[in-house]
């Protein structure tokens, strides 16, 4: 990967990166559903607030993730280990490279594990 297409991924992590951390997973605050309503407050609305809590804590948890892969991909540019795959060690394209820039694995590999996990998942029930 060339010096120029290498600054611009760079960029695009940095700016990402400070974007979620500038507001470091305001989701994770759990709320109770009687804080949101009084006890007296029908089953319906009880129900309604803890499907939100789960929704924000389920972003909050992507959010969580995405950090720390992009901090992992910054810390391999600087070990110059970044755009080599973690599985077969070949190059990692620079276009995939600029669509997903926290990427591990190259195109290949990646269809791999996500085949072996579908199947792993399906033989265990789904979980």
């Amino acid at each position: 990967m060339d010096g120029k297409t290498m600054e611009e991924v760079r960029t695009r992590l940095m700016s990402r990166w400070k974007q979620l951390s500038k507001d470091p997973v305001k989701h994770s605050q759990q709320i109770s559903p009687l804080e949101v309503n009084p006890p007296q407050a029908e089953v319906i609305d009880i129900a309604q607030a803890l499907e939100e809590a789960d929704r924000e804590m389920s972003l909050a948890e992507q959010e969580r993730r995405e950090l720390i892969a992009i901090e992992r991909a910054l810390s391999k540019m600087a070990t110059a280990n970044f755009g080599i795959c973690e599985d077969c060690g070949e190059d990692i394209p620079a276009k995939r490279l600029f669509v997903l820039p926290e990427a591990r694995l190259c195109a290949s590999c990646q269809a791999f594990y996500e085949r072996q996990t579908s199947r792993t998942r399906v033989a265990s029930g789904g979980r």
